[in-house]
Order: C-alpha cells, then sequence, then structure tokens
C-alpha cells in the first residue's frame, strides 16, 4: 500500500479509484493513520493490531482534524480500549423504538415490502406511545401489561404478533450494540408463560357454501376488490402475490401469470398457467385498465392494498366467515384431492424441506395447466350448484 505525507494538497491530488476498487494511503509521519480513497469518497482511519476505526471523510474532516483525532485514537487502541464497541454502544444509547425500526428495514434489504408494512403497522397501531422513547426504558412489567392490553381490545394472535415484532426489533438494536441495551424485556412473556396458545386456523370454504359465496362476491359493488377475490380463490395465491400484480407479470399470449421471487414468501418466483375462469377475469380487468397495475387502487402504490371491508361485505352477505388465507386453504384442498403432490406443491410454490428429491423435478407451467384446470372446473361446479361427489375436504398445510 502506497505511503504519502497526508496533507490536504495531497489528498486533493490523488487520482480517483475506477469501479468498486478501494485504494489505502498510509501517513508517512504517523504509523496508523491512513486515507481509504474510493470512486466516491475519501476516508481517514486508525489502525492498530486490535482493530481499525474510521474517523470522517476528508472535507469535513481536515487532515489536521483527522491526525489529531488518530493520535487519540491510537492511543486508546495500544491500551486495549475497543473504540468501535464504545461507538456502537453510544449510537444505541437512548435511541428509540422508531429509529430502532428504522434501522432495522435497513439491515435487512432482503425484507419484502408486505412484511415492513405488516411490522410497521403493529408497532404504529399498539405500541404508538412507545415509538418515540428509548428501547432502554422498556420493562418487563411494561410488555407484560400491554400484551394483556392488546389481547383484550384486539385478540390473542395480534398480541402475540405485536410483542414479536417488538422483540425482533430489540433483539437487532442489541447485537448491533455489543449487548448494550438491557435484556429483551419481552423474555418475561416466556419465562411467565404468558405467551398465548393459538391454534392455527384450519379453516376453508367449504364446497357447498362456494355457490352460495360466490354469488355474494358477484353482487360485490367494487369490480376491483371482487376480481381479486376470484382470483385469490383459483390461483391460490397469497394476498399480496396478487393485489401487487402488474400488467408486466402477465402474458395473456401464454396465458401465464409470473409473480416475482421478490413478492413470495420463499423468494423462488412463481409462473402459473391461466385457467378459463381466470383468462377471462384478467380479460375483464384488461378492458378495464388504468394503469400498470392489475388491480388499480387510489393510494400511493397505484394499487389496492387492502380486502378487508370486500371480506367483511361478502361474508355477511353469504353468511359464510373467512379470511384471506382461508382461499388458499381452499384451494390447496381442492388440489390435494385433484392433483398429485408434487403438483400441489408447484402450484402452491411450495418447497418441502424434507423432500430430497423435490427440488430436482421442475415442471414446465404447461405441464401444469390440465392439473390448474380441473382445480378451477371443480370450483366452478359447485358455485353453478352442480354435484362434486360429495368429497369430504381434507386439511392441508397452506
Amino acid at each position: 500500500m502506497p505511503k504519502i505525507k497526508l496533507t490536504k494538497s495531497a489528498i486533493d491530488a490523488l487520482p480517483i479509484p475506477k469501479g468498486d476498487e478501494r485504494v489505502m494511503y498510509w501517513d508517512t509521519e504517523l504509523k496508523g493513520f491512513g486515507l481509504r480513497v474510493s470512486r466516491t469518497n475519501k476516508t481517514y482511519y486508525a489502525k492498530k493490531h486490535n482493530g481499525w476505526v474510521k474517523l470522517g471523510e476528508h472535507g469535513p474532516f481536515t487532515p489536521e482534524t483527522a491526525r489529531k483525532e488518530a493520535l487519540k485514537t491510537l492511543a486508546a487502541l495500544n491500551q486495549g480500549v475497543d473504540i468501535n464497541k464504545q461507538k456502537a454502544q453510544a449510537r444505541v444509547k437512548g435511541i428509540t423504538l422508531a429509529q430502532a425500526l428504522d434501522d432495522y428495514f435497513t439491515s435487512k434489504p432482503q425484507l419484502r415490502e408486505g412484511t415492513r408494512k405488516t411490522y410497521a403497522c403493529l408497532l404504529n397501531t399498539w405500541l404508538s406511545d412507545w415509538m418515540n422513547t428509548p428501547l432502554e426504558t422498556k420493562s418487563k412489567a411494561d410488555v407484560a401489561k400491554r400484551h394483556l392490553k392488546i389481547a383484550d381490545e384486539r385478540g390473542e394472535v395480534t398480541a402475540n404478533n405485536v410483542m414479536r415484532t417488538f422483540r425482533a426489533i430489540y433483539n437487532h438494536a442489541q447485537a448491533v450494540s455489543d449487548d448494550s441495551l438491557p435484556p429483551n424485556p419481552v423474555r418475561i412473556l416466556g419465562s411467565s408463560r404468558q405467551w398465548f396458545r393459538v391454534d392455527r386456523r384450519q379453516t376453508v370454504i367449504k364446497e357447498h357454501e362456494l355457490k352460495t359465496w360466490w354469488g355474494a362476491l358477484a353482487s360485490l359493488g367494487n369490480p376491483v376488490a371482487k376480481d381479486a377475490l376470484a382470483l385469490l380463490i383459483l390461483s391460490g395465491c397469497r394476498e399480496q402475490e396478487i393485489l401487487g400484480l402488474s400488467w408486466s407479470e402477465v402474458d395473456m399470449q401464454a396465458k401465464t401469470i409470473t409473480i416475482p421471487g421478490d413478492r413470495t414468501k420463499n423468494h423462488r418466483a412463481h409462473t402459473l398457467p391461466m385457467t378459463d375462469k381466470i383468462l377471462e377475469i384478467l380479460n375483464n380487468r384488461l378492458a378495464l385498465r388504468e394503469n400498470e397495475w392489475v388491480f388499480p387502487g387510489a393510494g400511493k402504490s397505484g394499487h389496492i392494498v387492502d380486502l378487508h371491508r370486500a371480506v367483511e361485505k361478502v361474508s355477511k352477505a353469504s353468511g359464510v366467515d373467512f379470511c384471506i388465507h382461508d382461499l388458499r386453504r381452499t384451494f390447496s384442498t381442492l388440489a390435494d384431492q385433484l392433483c398429485t403432490r408434487a403438483e400441489v406443491d408447484r402450484l402452491t410454490n411450495h418447497i418441502n424441506p424434507g423432500d430430497m428429491t423435490g427440488g430436482y423435478i421442475i415442471y414446465p407451467v404447461e405441464e401444469l395447466r390440465a392439473p390448474m384446470q380441473r382445480i378451477t372446473d371443480r370450483i366452478m361446479k359447485a358455485v353453478h350448484g352442480e354435484e362434486t361427489r360429495g368429497k369430504v375436504i381434507s386439511l392441508r398445510r397452506s
């Protein structure tokens, strides 16, 4: 690595590296004092055998200021002081829940947009009075009391989800600060056995209910929500996979829909063939096209983001109590009766961790068209009140 005397004129004259290359220049007068130059910035560092410490950027820092800071830093490093740990602890001192949430999102760019919205919604709705207070001030008693309050007002599932989200944000802040925060107060819910035991929902729309349900759906006043709900039960996709569907993901000639990996649960792109009824729905949507989204909405995103009102209206009109994910469970359950296990997994974009060979079996989309059509036919027969052979629907994972 080259050595120069780090002065302003020398630094300003240094060549700019190309691409991602970074060049380190060491000072000829102060050992362990250096400058790293990249295409976008020049940064001062101090280095001792027990670590590197970033001092600051050239510009806001002059060489003289950086040299003085380097002298102090090198002396501390020589005494065994972990300066980077001290800096991490100082950053988290007084950090609020809102700041910790932002840091969490920044550090996890792979998080899906739906997950980010869910976390933010849970915290802003149920812990709004905590958002601008320091994380370190939250006690076990605060957590236990709020957990019970949420359960009383909204339900046990929401209470658990809020505290699991808070626990994840707190753990992340704790990790990046080298454990400078107090122990996570959410631990009290485990040690006191206060977590609610919530059985996984195992409901579907039964075949004999589909006629009434579809009739209520047909009378829904919002055509965008109506078509979205219909496509959800006919495709078996998850809510945000369909609501965020763009026309660039729909191939009307090949008659396929492709959900990109950044919107699927397992981050694996998912291509499905259209059945006759799905093609009919998408043709209707295309005739009414407003923007780049298949299911346009009035909000910032440009597409519809929530179907809860539509679900409530259809539930009330049909007398069939259901949630959005019941539509996927209904599709999966019918698929289980009509298709092979491998076809079901491919149609629902499942990866079975216990199946050592399933990951190597690639089904071309055309080979899934017939199984997909069988599921649509079964649903539409029930919708029209036709005999479905009285088979009992068995529940399967979703």
